[in-house]
């Protein structure tokens, strides 16, 4: 278990240094889903929230967002750590963002990068762990590269196994080995 999570800090550490390097992708004309957040009501009458997907339309540009415990996450967007359960660790990352440290928040199933620029935290990026965990419109580690085009589209750039689809200031980067998704990230484009 220690080899496994010390290989995926060291996918997290490679895809930050990726990310600083250059960003991908033109924002132009996206044809994606996005999730919006609504509560509805059950037969028994209780409430329930749930991430319901609406398609969009060709060249919408609002930024992709992960919904978790009924709190969207956006990367650029303020991040509130209370607003999450407690994390299981938390660490410190020389920052893509900043110059400084960026914090990584580990909640077993998805790992959350901030930075802070003084005014407080800034989502940069979130990273998926659990192969249980699905993005809003249904994508988890373990699909298919046929599912993820299925649910985002054929608007992807496409560099050696990574798939990068760019909505906004944002970026969903899909990581396939044999067509097979492995890794599945958000992300803030960098000016």
């Amino acid at each position: 278990m220690k080899k496994y999570i010390a290989i995926l800090l060291c996918l997290v550490w490679l895809l930050s240094l990726a990310g600083c390097s250059s960003s991908t992708g033109s924002g132009d004309e996206v044809l994606l889903t996005k999730s919006t957040e609504s509560t509805e009501e059950n037969p028994e009458g209780s409430t329930a929230s749930q991430a319901e997907t609406q398609q969009t339309e060709v060249g919408d540009t609002a930024p992709f967002t992960f919904v978790t415990d009924g709190v969207a996450l956006t990367p650029g967007e303020p991040f509130d750590a209370s607003a999450l359960p407690e994390p299981d660790s938390t660490f410190q990352v020389p920052s893509c963002a900043i110059d400084g440290s960026d914090n990584v928040y580990n909640y077993g199933t998805f790992e959350l990068t901030a930075y802070d620029d003084g005014s407080g935290e800034t989502i940069y990026s979130i990273l998926f762990i659990d192969p249980n965990l699905t993005t809003p419109e249904g994508l988890a580690l373990g699909d298919n590269v046929e599912k993820m085009i299925s649910l985002y589209g054929e608007d992807f750039q496409q560099e050696g196994t990574g798939y990068t689809y760019t909505s906004g200031d944002t970026q969903l980067c899909i990581i396939a080995q044999d067509d097979v998704v492995n890794s599945i990230e958000y992300l803030l484009i960098l000016p």
